[in-house]
């Protein structure tokens, strides 16, 4: 592991890594909603088909 840069601020390469990290779990939670929204959609299909 890299030794942190002087005064504890992130050097480019680090800032650039958290920026992508933090893309990525944007769009993961992005996803996550949309499948939720999906099963909640089909949870309702059942109950109405069921019925």
């Amino acid at each position: 592991m890299a030794e942190p840069s002087p005064g504890g601020r992130l050097r480019e390469s680090e800032r650039s890594e958290l920026e992508r990290l933090r893309a990525e779990a944007r769009e993961k939670d992005k996803r996550i909603r949309e499948l939720e929204m999906e099963r909640d959609v089909c949870k309702r299909f059942v109950a109405l088909w069921v019925k």
